[in-house]
């Protein structure tokens, strides 16, 4: 292949990437208000083969002035085409005929679609998981990595869970008011996950994927204007988001990979964010309800208003993950408390924590506990065992910027 020829097919795989992260969502959001939710699962199947398309035609033909509607006209033209196949329906109905174009909503469609994915009749699980294929474009593989299953079975868990939509006669439009609350709490979820696979890509080159984390805040923006959904869990979450954005240009070090908070220069940070994200906890505090996202909100809040990492307030960090524990214990928040300890009461106080937590066969091949362990032990002056932790860690860790600072450190060591 030509120099030009393969410049000219990144060029449209690029494009396609695009348009992937900023339409899936909008894509099938438009094609389910036009076609009806009773065939989400034809729309979903019609968004990818409208991209594998793409993908074939847009390197040789170019790519065209409006991606998101060529998208969409294909992806309606194939979604069409698989109705009329269905043995089932006898007539299409005249809407179906219609010209496909993406309408200026009254309510974010892309909201409307994350609450038919959160039916009730749904299983938990299953409405997360729905979502994140379905609203946010996640692959099969991403969702199952962080569901910790088998790919087959959560394919499967999707195949079921839209069939039971088309079952219930599921409807694309806003719930009554009395039933939002009730299906506003895995959305809140979804929102957190697509927020940190943003934040902390488990794929890819980027040490950020702004894009994620741009849809993530502007959906927890858009929840928190409408007076039903802005409940203070809802306000905690936007709170979070505002403040973990605020850091996103200083994290990105000159070679690719990631700053974390010591290496961040402050002054790099975006003040417009970490007061919107002020003032959306001080809302988040109006109710009874303590939730992990007002707490990992809390802990952020104390990072956006130290003036360093060192004068840092470590006591009251240590404070929340002990109380986040209790709500939503895992792993990670193990390691973090550990590492918030080390700070706070001094290195071996965090090694004694992180000996302590019990998922020992986990801690050794998770990359970040590995990361913990090294940095305790480097801050003590053991460089061999800080270089030993680093060598395992770099062996479980796939996220391509996550390497590049596992390595920066691990050379600082060597010098």
């Amino acid at each position: 292949m030509s120099r030009c020829a393969l410049s000219s097919a990144e060029a449209a795989r690029a494009a396609l990437e695009r348009a992937f992260r900023t339409s899936h969502g909008r894509l099938i959001a438009a094609l389910t208000r036009r076609l009806g939710a009773v065939q989400l699962a034809v729309i979903d199947n019609a968004v990818q083969d409208a991209m594998a398309r793409a993908l074939e035609r847009w390197p040789s033909e170019g790519v065209p002035a409006s991606a998101e509607g060529w998208l969409l006209r294909t992806a309606h033209n194939i979604a069409i085409d698989a109705i009329r196949r269905d043995s089932r329906l006898s007539a299409l109905p005249s809407k179906y005929e219609e010209q496909a174009e993406l309408a200026a909503p009254t309510l974010d469609d892309e909201l409307v679609l994350m609450f038919l994915c959160c039916h009730p009749s749904l299983p938990r699980a299953a409405q997360v998981a729905l979502t994140l294929k379905v609203a946010c474009g996640f692959t099969v593989r991403q969702i199952a990595l962080g569901f910790l299953t088998e790919e087959k079975t959560l394919a499967q868990r999707l195949v079921r869970a839209k069939q039971r939509l088309r079952s219930e006669g599921a409807h694309f439009e806003l719930p009554a008011a009395d039933e939002l609350p009730a299906r506003l709490e895995p959305i809140l979820e979804v929102l957190y996950l697509v927020f940190n696979e943003g934040y902390s890509p488990t794929d890819g080159e980027s040490v950020i994927k702004d894009e994620l984390c741009g849809d993530a805040l502007r959906l927890s923006r858009l929840l928190t204007k409408l007076p039903v959904t802005a409940t203070p869990a809802a306000e905690a979450l936007r709170a979070l988001f505002c403040f973990q954005s605020s850091r996103a240009a200083a994290r990105r070090a000159d070679d690719g990979g990631l700053l974390l908070l010591p290496e961040q220069d402050r002054g790099a940070w975006d003040r417009e964010l970490i007061a919107e994200g002020f003032a959306c906890l001080e809302r988040a505090a109006s109710g009874t309800e303590l939730t992990r996202f007002h707490l990992e909100a809390g802990i952020a809040a104390c990072h956006a208003a130290a003036p360093s990492y060192g004068a840092t307030d470590w006591p009251q960090i240590v404070t929340l993950y002990d109380l986040l524990r209790e709500r939503a214990p895992s792993p990670v928040v193990e390691v973090n408390r550990a590492v918030a300890i080390g700070m706070a009461q001094g290195a071996l106080a965090g090694l004694d924590e992180l000996d302590a937590i019990p998922e020992r066969e986990l801690i050794r091949r998770y990359p970040y506990a590995l990361a913990a362990y090294a940095e305790l032990h480097a801050s003590l002056g053991q460089l061999d065992r800080a270089r030993a932790y680093l060598e395992q860690a770099l062996e479980h860790q796939q996220a391509a910027a996550q390497r590049r600072l596992l390595e920066r450190k691990l050379a600082s060591l060597q010098r």
